[in-house]
């Protein structure tokens, strides 16, 4: 599809302009979500039965990337937007999020009112930037972790610990606040039942039940699918809201009266196998425009959000050089002048939030 020229057009104009793709579809839901399970447990099975260790890591690695693919469906039933029913978005969702071992009702809390509300606040969302002076203020090791989390290497552990750890497993008032907490208890011991159970099989089959045998089965069988998956999950939320042409910032308030949905929020593109397999999740910006488009229309949402915004759109092409190139430029926010800076203190050019009646798109600037 052809990029128009830059169109100065409010959130809810762009919502208007989604809404066809505001369909669901039973049968497009119910073969995505029977084919992730397939996948998932046929290469879960390949990873603890195949006798040789390369069938064993590549089934392993299989099955650790569809955690991630049924793990977009459970945030699409979360939204509502994966059936069209209440009730099938909540049984596909909690069945979904499982072998992620993520608390449905704790994720409804933490993303959907939280994220989608607060996108891009300081301390209220995945991959918050410390300031310069925030940064300089830490102990030593404390620095060290954040150095490590702002690299490709430290995806995965910045997101089982500041994330899944802290927000997603079990309650607290932290996220859940003065709610009943019935609901999220519930769901906290149908995490742990499935992990106790995932485990359980995982060491049965070891063969010869020797200690050897287990620590091979629960290598192959759990700690490298999970951390697949946590590095897949790390990545992703870090890309799709972290660019040297996107703000942040430090209080809901000046988020929401500087800008907008759609300048937050990073189309990223990929290959198109990659789209396929990861349920289109980086065609993220018209997911936070219109949270009831289902993944298997996400694609042509985010072309034709694209087309409309021009150059306001935030689009970069996903490469190796990329994942570094933005890792190494994005390690502290300058949220006084509105910049990214790393750690030598060098800035990179980054949208200015703009009024939101002002018109014409943000202008890519350094702040003086």
């Amino acid at each position: 599809m052809a990029v128009s020229p830059t169109q100065d057009v409010s959130t809810k104009d762009l919502r208007e302009l989604l809404a066809p793709y505001v369909k669901t579809s039973l049968p497009a839901a119910v073969v995505l979500f029977a084919g992730d399970l397939a996948i998932h447990y046929g290469a879960l099975a390949g990873a603890l039965l195949f006798e040789h260790w390369a069938l064993k890591l590549l089934s392993a690695i299989v099955a650790g990337a569809a955690i991630s693919q049924m793990f977009v469906i459970g945030h699409d039933a979360v939204h509502g937007a994966y059936t069209s029913g209440k009730t099938l978005n909540n049984l596909f969702g909690r069945i979904a999020f499982l072998p992620g071992l993520h608390n449905f009702s704790l994720w409804r809390i933490a993303h959907n009112r939280n994220h989608h509300r607060e996108t891009n606040v300081q301390h209220l969302n995945s991959w918050s930037p410390l300031s310069p002076e925030e940064f300089a203020a830490l102990p030593g090791w404390r620095k060290a972790v954040y150095r490590l989390y702002r690299t490709p290497f430290g995806l995965g552990p910045y997101y089982v610990w500041n994330r899944w750890w802290k927000d997603k497993f079990f309650p607290t008032t932290r996220v859940t606040g003065k709610a009943d907490k019935s609901i999220f208890w519930a769901d906290f011991i149908l995490v742990v039942a499935y992990l106790v159970a995932w485990i359980s099989v995982v060491v049965a089959v070891a063969p010869g039940q020797s200690w050897a045998a287990i620590g091979q089965s629960l290598l192959f069988g759990f700690v490298i699918p999970y951390t697949v998956w946590n590095y897949l999950m790390g990545f992703t939320v870090y890309f799709q809201h972290t660019h040297p042409r996107v703000p942040w910032f430090r209080t809901t308030e000046a988020a929401r009266d500087a800008t907008a949905q759609e300048e937050v929020t990073v189309h990223l593109k990929f290959p198109f196998w990659y789209g396929l397999i990861s349920h289109h999740i980086m065609d993220h910006a018209a997911h936070h425009v219109n949270t009831k488009i289902p993944l298997y229309r996400l694609k042509k949402a985010q072309d034709a959000l694209n087309a409309k915004l021009g150059e306001r759109a935030v689009v970069d092409k996903f490469t190796p050089f990329y994942l570094f190139r933005v890792t190494g430029q994005c390690k502290l926010y300058d949220y006084a002048r509105h910049r990214w800076v790393d750690f030598k203190g060098r800035a990179v050019a980054v949208a200015l939030p703009r009024p939101k009646r002002a018109a014409g798109p943000p202008k890519l600037r350094i702040a003086a």
